[in-house]
């Protein structure tokens, strides 16, 4: 037979100089491969299979966004992207706010790691896909993470313009920052995105893609 069957486990001990080791992780049921300088090299994925919303007229964890993290944790330039397709009707103006989250929950209750807050919406109706990405600048018990999240949008035919684009005030509703130092060593636990539309926000999530390497 042709099965390779293989135990998994927790991150093994670094190589020796020259080799490297593979590993299925026993918390993320991925393949990896670690190598001697103690990097770890995996993948992770995730999807959503149902719309969610109409809704996020309140902070709401986004179905499809959480992946949980390995039992090597968070590394330098571990790296996540978020991919969110979305539409919205034309209520609803306020900011909208986006929030990288950690926890055990895959809830709002998760802690909030990093904040990321977009310009105002436009009272039109819009189609578009939000686009949130993630990296890990540093470890340890005050790591940070830098994020980015922007809208592809459809607007309408009128309001194609810096000023008419509904999920966002100008063209992409491009924001970004740094988190706080937080506790990087948070194998097992779920890291997703929850999405508030403020008030009156009527969105319907339609996709969601998620992708990591570790």
């Amino acid at each position: 037979m042709a099965d390779i069957l293989v135990d998994v486990q927790s991150v093994p001990a670094t190589p020796s100089a020259g080799q490297a080791v593979i590993f299925v992780d026993t918390t993320a049921k991925i393949l990896c491969t670690k190598d001697d300088t103690g990097l770890v090299h995996a993948r992770s994925e995730a999807a959503s299979i149902a719309a969610q919303g109409a809704g996020f007229a309140s902070d709401t964890y986004v179905t499809g966004s959480s992946l949980v993290i390995p039992s090597f944790s968070l590394q330098v330039r571990s790296t996540i992207s978020w991919r969110i397709s979305a539409s919205k009707t034309a209520a609803g103006v306020a900011a909208p706010v986006y929030v990288i989250r950690i926890g055990a929950n895959q809830t709002t209750a998760d802690a909030a790691i990093l904040t990321l807050t977009g310009p105002a919406q436009t009272a039109i109706a819009d189609i578009g896909t939000l686009i949130i990405m993630m990296t890990i600048r540093s470890i340890g018990g005050a790591g940070v993470m830098q994020g980015t999240a922007w809208w592809e949008h459809r607007g309408t035919a009128i309001n194609t313009t810096t000023s008419g684009t509904g999920f966002a005030n100008d063209t992409t509703g491009h924001v970004e920052g740094s988190s706080a130092g937080f506790n990087t060593v948070t194998n097992g636990q779920f890291i997703g995105v929850s999405v508030n539309g403020g008030a009156s926000a009527a969105w319907t999530v339609t996709q969601v893609q998620t992708e990591a390497a570790w």
